[in-house]
């Protein structure tokens, strides 16, 4: 009996851990979500936000509150942005894309506010924030001091500063 206690406790410590580290329900990683937004294509229900009217905080479409994605095109064609509403208030995903095509930034929004997880990428594809937000307020930084995409030398912050300080 003990023998098979020990079987059964071995089988759900092993079961727990492959649903814990390989769940699909578990968060993207920033790769994957970059990647998604590097594959993202654009859905036929979409509508350009120059067919919008915002007033007083709302989103119209045709005199009623728009529900769905709008979206807007750099000049040269490709995604600028990417944003969903409910009944006229921005709710659910906000993607934008700098104009070569890599994504720039991925956030949730609920009611109007971000909430969630809000993401940022440099064009070369290294993360410039990872945060959480909770209804606009911030909630978490992922990021630590020792991540190695977002240090520069003191040379490489004062180049950018102009020949006035040099």
């Amino acid at each position: 009996m003990n023998r098979d206690y020990l079987w059964i406790s071995l089988l759900a410590i092993f079961i727990f851990t492959l649903l814990s580290t390989s769940s699909p329900l578990s968060a993207q990683s920033e790769y994957e979500d970059y990647e998604f937004l590097k594959r993202y294509t654009l859905p036929d229900t979409a509508i350009a936000f120059s067919a919008l009217v915002q007033q007083e905080g709302e989103v119209y479409r045709d005199s009623e509150l728009f529900s769905g994605l709008a979206y807007e095109l750099y000049p040269q064609g490709k995604l600028y942005r990417v944003l969903s509403y409910r009944q006229g208030i921005q709710s659910g995903p906000m993607l934008f894309w700098y104009p070569d095509g890599n994504p720039q930034m991925s956030a949730n929004y609920r009611n109007g506010a971000p909430h969630g997880r809000f993401l940022g990428w440099y064009n070369n594809g290294s993360v410039i924030y990872n945060l959480v937000l909770n209804q606009g307020r911030w909630g978490a930084d992922t990021l630590s001091d020792s991540d190695m995409d977002r240090l520069q030398t003191e040379d490489e912050i004062t180049e950018r500063e102009g020949t006035d300080n040099d």
